[in-house]
């Protein structure tokens, strides 16, 4: 204001603030506003956001860079087959060339497209979890993959929009927090990112959790809004057998179960707690401590089962609680859990799907068993489907 000035003179260079002087009247005027080069397309609240995104997922087709709204954070998005949209992607975000992005999808039906063989674990998070806060990473080594399933409408639209395989990471560079807002994502990325579709402010405001799963197992890689422990309770399969002194039957069919979830699962016995699964049995009527009745453990030896180690004990109303399922070996078995626990009712039945009672052996000839151990046999693996 101190000097003559006249005219214009506008700075652009990406991420910068533009600026425009002008002079009139001898008044100066400043005029600050952010880099026109990242568009942003506000969501409406209702058909009028169709054409905003489709706009927003034509720019990520074309190879341009564009951060959207889930319900964790934002994330900005590129287009997984595109070379030059993945090398920008980890320029902005200022991470090492090769270290893989996340897919996001729309629908669960399109993991079948990354993901051929999805491990137990995997699809109970699934089921659990998506769509959700939740990215799981497939597998390990150079073959993982990472997926996520937003919860958030506007996101899914956009995927789905786009087209392509779309890939995304949250709105940040290294140790940054995440963008939680379309303004926040300006700041961070003004000028050096394509378009941001501008969904109001992420209802979590934080990044997704990341957990790995593989046939064997899983881990947690990173803890957001879903924790470890939710994890860890999402897995676990608490399955329970009933008979009446817990001293044949019921170990015998505890056995078999585990046999038979490994065998259809692939995986060694020693991995099915890895897996979540606790396989346990108690009886109505037994005494802790005991021992299996010689004539069972005999039984279940010729049918390469040892349950030499099995100690009794009694039902409780805390195993029928904790239980996901409990097989009873006989109407009467069922009813007394009924009666102990009815907040348990419904996930008690009887183990053969017919609905016939298994005969109970003791004081029979071991054929007597081994007829038994054959009829328990054919029960779960019927019952093991549903595991």
């Amino acid at each position: 204001a101190n000097r003559p000035y006249s005219g214009k003179r506008e700075l652009n260079d990406p991420g910068q603030i533009a600026k425009s002087l002008t002079r009139q009247g001898g008044c100066v005027t400043i005029v600050a506003e952010m880099d026109a080069a990242t568009k942003t397309l506000a969501v409406g609240s209702g058909g009028e956001s169709l054409p905003v995104i489709q706009e927003a997922a034509e720019i990520l087709a074309s190879g341009g860079l564009v951060a959207f709204p889930t319900e964790a954070v934002y994330g900005i998005g590129a287009d997984a087959d595109n070379p030059e949209a993945l090398r920008r992607l980890c320029e902005v975000k200022q991470r090492p060339a090769g270290k893989p992005f996340s897919v996001h999808i729309a629908d669960k039906a399109e993991l079948s497209k990354y993901v051929r063989r999805v491990p137990v674990a995997g699809r109970r998070l699934m089921d659990k979890f998506w769509p959700g806060p939740l990215t799981i990473v497939f597998g390990r080594g150079d073959d993982a993959v990472g997926v996520r399933l937003p919860a958030h409408g506007v996101a899914t639209a956009f995927i789905r929009a786009c087209g392509v395989t779309v890939v995304a990471s949250s709105a940040n560079v290294a140790d940054d927090k995440p963008a939680s807002s379309a303004g926040e994502v300006l700041e961070k990325f003004g000028g050096k990112i394509d378009a941001v579709l501008d969904g109001g402010v992420a209802p979590l405001v934080q990044s997704s959790s990341v957990v790995r799963v593989w046939r064997g197992g899983w881990e947690m890689l990173r803890t957001g809004d879903i924790t470890e422990s939710m994890i860890e309770r999402a897995l676990k399969r608490h399955v329970l057998f009933l008979c009446t002194g817990n001293s044949c039957r019921s170990p015998i069919a505890e056995a078999l179960c585990r046999r038979l979830l490994a065998e259809r699962l692939k995986v060694n016995e020693e991995d099915l707690a890895a897996l979540g699964y606790d396989v346990a049995s108690a009886g109505t009527a037994a005494v802790g401590g005991g021992k299996s009745s010689q004539s069972a453990t005999a039984a279940a030896r010729e049918a390469s089962l040892d349950i030499s180690g099995h100690r009794t004990q009694a039902v409780t109303i805390d195993l029928l609680r904790n239980a996901d399922k409990v097989f009873a070996m006989s109407a009467s078995h069922a009813a007394s859990a009924r009666e102990m626990c009815p907040s348990a009712a419904d996930k008690i039945e009887l183990l053969d799907p017919d609905g016939d009672d298994i005969e109970d052996p003791i004081g029979y000839p071991t054929d007597r068993f081994a007829k038994v151990i054959r009829r328990i046999r054919k029960c779960l693996e019927v019952q093991v489907k549903e595991l």
